[in-house]
């Protein structure tokens, strides 16, 4: 079988930490490429992302960005592994579904409150210090539902370990960082599972 060349764009403490962990579950070799902050909106990385954002990559020269499309098209890659439900299954429509929540109703609201807290991404005269306590009001809400979610199960879709949870964990262990977790017990457990394979690159807050 073709072994694909891959490059990965990234930095550490990014969402390419999605990709990464993918590629280490699904046994590819890759480049990585950067794992600096320079690389953040230089050249080679506007090539492949418009923005100059990470995470992206080439996979056999073709180039792809945003985190959810690369970790899709890296488990594609394996379907040995099963590292994601088949394409037109109904177990592959739960993945885009927990994928999707967890962009719109979580990730958006704690990117938006890192925006409006740090100096890395906009100088403080531009910060909206109000919003914060919106965005966490919103996140907690959504989490509340993905919490009795996972109180019936152990992994978001099939009770199977898949990159949806790399995904949908990233997303957790941003909120957990504004303790944003507290006292949803299947959400803290759920995490506790993820951080226990031995590719995850969280470490505890």
């Amino acid at each position: 079988m073709h072994a694909p060349d891959i490059k990965l764009f990234e930095l550490a403490p990014t969402r390419s930490s999605r990709v990464r962990w993918a590629l280490l579950e699904a046994e590819l070799p890759y480049e990585s490429v950067g794992n600096d902050v320079s690389i953040i909106g230089s050249a080679a990385l506007r090539e492949v992302h418009p923005l100059g954002k990470l995470p992206a990559a080439v996979i056999d020269g073709r180039p792809l960005f945003e985190s959810a499309a690369i970790l899709a098209a890296v488990a594609d890659l394996v379907p040995d592994k099963k590292l994601i439900a088949t394409p037109g299954s109904w177990s592959r429509y739960l993945h885009e579904q927990w994928v999707s929540f967890a962009q719109s109703e979580m990730e958006a609201f704690v990117q938006s409150s890192e925006v409006n807290s740090i100096d890395f991404i906009i100088p403080p005269s531009q910060h909206v210090p109000d919003i914060l306590a919106q965005n966490d009001m919103f996140y907690r809400k959504a989490a509340a539902a993905l919490n009795e979610a996972l109180g019936q199960t152990d992994y978001l879709v099939d009770n199977r370990f898949s990159v949806t949870d790399i995904y949908v964990g990233y997303v957790l262990h941003w909120g957990e960082e504004r303790h944003l977790l507290d006292g949803f017990e299947h959400l803290q457990a759920y995490k506790a599972r993820l951080m226990a394979r031995e590719h995850c690159p969280w470490q505890a807050p």
